[in-house]
């Protein structure tokens, strides 16, 4: 898979088996004086309660991964603490044990602290890239002075990008075994974003990059800018590459002949209701007139949808088919209570009081001692007399995740709807999310969102640990990127039935 197996070896060598040492050099620098060290046994208690808390209320923490791995990991990153660490060396040493849930609901976020340091005192690479695959290109026009505009990077700092990622893609988790919504997460500045707060944070940067046109290589010194500086960058490409910054929760066009294309970047009713729109009635209109004009095709871009307001998704399906279905297996709950609610955002007596009495209404302790649920608590939208039954293609991406990728299973489930993209970032099966506890650890505040319920879709054709694998997998193309040519939306166009076209 690799194409650089012998490099890679020794950069993984070098990025993980020296831990502690190289990643403690990389954040004790003069630079990083300013920042507060914290002592082991502050430390030990952050992490313990970190774990623990996890364990008690992540109900999905063992779907992907083994309570033998997960305990293995546990110990092998609490024997790396050591006394008088700052936060980001911290960081790097329990972002893994978040990571390693596989659940994307479940993320971890720097302290206020570090945030602020990043902004203020933060040393970052120059770039805003586009990731294909294991390949990254440059889209700004210059680097320090030199034109790479299009060029693939190979190392930085004599460490092969590829092994750089491996390494950044512990710190944060994806649903299962999902690759495309790491890669996706890394566009543009975030991969020099979170390269200086997993890698480190040098005055200047030896990049190894190799020109795609012809295959030279050239090596090539990059001075480091600081946040407000790569955020301008970040402008500068948005412009240059004409990229869609709408805020639209959703919009609807007839392409060229009878063809229809709908796109739902999310399923938030609040984002919905930021523009005056209303889902359900946004979605009726739209379907009514599809049916109205008799439409042949329908092209559903979900690329960008995240997510949203549950039951969105399968009202948007009801659509789509005119079958009884049983959208979830289960939605199960790990308790009705949590030792560290003090440490979380239901701290407030009111708030921890509001959680619990949810939860209780909600959900019952049922005689095999799960908690689930209760029956007729929700009832998806039963399907329509009369839906779309075109033909009918689905784009999706890395980003599409949470509900976004529910809706793409139930699709794959019960219907013929071609998918075209990249795999889904969200799981078949289902995800863990729905209520979260925000925890913030004592010292360092780190902050640890852990979701509660987990939601077992009634499915069974997906690959376990996979999202939706599409029919045609696209990857994307710095040339196709550079010119604005949508290469998902074309290809949905050229495989359409001869009697479509």
């Amino acid at each position: 898979m690799r194409k650089y197996i012998f490099h890679f070896i020794l950069a993984f060598i070098f990025l993980s088996c020296n831990q502690p040492s190289k990643q403690e050099n990389a954040f004790t620098s003069a630079a990083f004086t300013s920042l507060p060290k914290y002592p082991a046994k502050a430390l030990l208690a952050d992490f313990d309660l970190l774990v623990n808390s996890l364990k008690e209320a992540h109900t999905g923490i063992y779907w992907y991964t083994t309570a033998r791995s997960f305990d293995s990991l546990v110990a092998a990153r609490r024997a790396m603490i050591q006394d008088s660490m700052n936060g980001f060396q911290f960081y790097n040493i329990v972002s893994p044990i978040v990571a390693i849930t596989k659940e994307d609901h479940c993320d971890i976020s720097l302290s206020d602290d570090l945030k602020t340091f990043l902004q203020q005192q933060g040393k970052f690479m120059p770039l805003s890239v586009l990731n294909s695959g294991d390949d990254t290109f440059i889209l700004n026009d210059t680097v320090s002075g030199h034109s790479l505009k299009g060029a693939r990077v190979i190392a930085i700092n004599r460490v092969p990008v590829s092994a750089i990622k491996e390494k950044i893609y512990q710190t944060f988790g994806s649903d299962g075994n999902i690759l495309s919504s790491k890669i996706a997460f890394l566009d543009g500045i975030r991969f020099a974003i979170e390269y200086a707060k997993v890698i480190g944070q040098p005055e200047s940067f030896d990049m190894t990059v190799m020109n795609p046109s012809n295959g030279k290589q050239q090596t090539v010194q990059v001075r480091a800018v600081t946040y407000q500086a790569l955020k301008v960058i970040e402008t500068k490409v948005n412009s240059t590459y004409h990229q869609d910054t709408s805020e639209l929760p959703a919009s609807f066009r007839y392409l060229a002949g009878n063809i229809a294309r709908l796109t739902f970047n999310t399923f938030s009713n609040s984002r919905f209701r930021k523009h005056n729109m209303d889902f359900r009635k946004f979605t009726d209109s739209c379907f009514n007139i599809l049916l109205k004009d008799n439409t042949e095709t329908l092209i559903i871009d979900m690329r960008e949808n995240g997510g949203g307001s549950e039951g969105n998704e399968d009202y948007l399906f009801s659509w789509l088919t005119d079958q009884p279905y049983i959208k979830y297996d289960s939605v199960e709950l790990s308790r009705f209570e949590f030792s560290f609610i003090n440490h979380t955002d239901y701290a407030t007596d009111s708030d921890r009081i509001g959680l619990y009495n949810e939860l209780h209404e909600e959900n019952e302790l049922t005689s095999n001692g799960r908690i689930l649920r209760k029956k007729g608590l929700y009832i998806p939208m039963p399907p329509r007399s009369h839906p779309f039954k075109g033909h009918l293609y689905i784009l999706t991406s890395g980003w599409t995740y949470s509900g976004g990728a529910e809706f793409c299973s139930l699709l794959r489930e019960h219907t013929n709807a071609v998918f075209i993209g990249q795999e889904t970032g969200g799981g078949y099966y289902g995800n863990t999310s729905g209520t979260m506890l925000e925890l913030t650890l004592p010292a360092t505040k780190l902050s640890i969102s852990i979701p509660i319920l987990k939601f077992n879709l009634a499915v069974h054709k997906g690959i376990p640990g996979h999202g939706v694998i599409p029919d045609f997998a696209i990857k994307p193309s710095f040339e196709s990127f550079s010119k604005g040519i949508d290469q998902e939306l074309e290809k949905a166009l050229s495989i359409r039935p001869a009697a479509a076209r």
